[in-house]
């Protein structure tokens, strides 16, 4: 009598115990290639929607095309603050892409110096034949 009680007492505290595992649900969350468990829900997958190709190609076109009417107007073009400028650089009175060493000096040359003459077809991009070109 005192087994079958017992065997009551356990089947009665395991019920309990599933019972309290299934209220609380926990969510498997994939957030910026971290994953996380936890008891809310997972964000929208809308709030972190990456872009397309097509848009990425699009933002790219509206950027070159900005800086090529930055260019057209005379003055050079505005990279964004937040990009890192390349260390050891400084303008010292080249003008040609036959006198840069690398791609990132000629970009260089062309958003920080005056009087340069390497972007030809005025499209912000500097040296396309010689640094630039991939």
């Amino acid at each position: 009598m005192i087994h079958l009680a017992m065997a009551c007492y356990a089947l009665v505290m395991l019920a309990l115990t599933v019972g309290s595992a299934q209220a609380a649900s926990l969510h498997k969350c994939n957030v910026n290639g971290t994953t996380t468990y936890q008891q809310e829900p997972c964000p929208s997958a809308q709030a972190g929607k990456r872009p397309t190709l097509d848009e990425l190609n699009a933002e790219e076109k509206r950027r070159r095309a900005a800086a090529a009417a930055t260019v057209s107007r005379g003055t050079a073009p505005s990279f964004p603050e937040t990009a890192p400028q390349p260390v050891g650089f400084r303008c010292d009175g080249r003008q040609y892409c036959s006198q840069m060493t690398s791609c990132a000096e000629a970009k260089y040359f062309l958003a920080h110096c005056p009087g340069v003459k390497m972007d030809g077809d005025k499209n912000g991009i500097p040296c396309e034949q010689q640094w630039c070109n991939r």
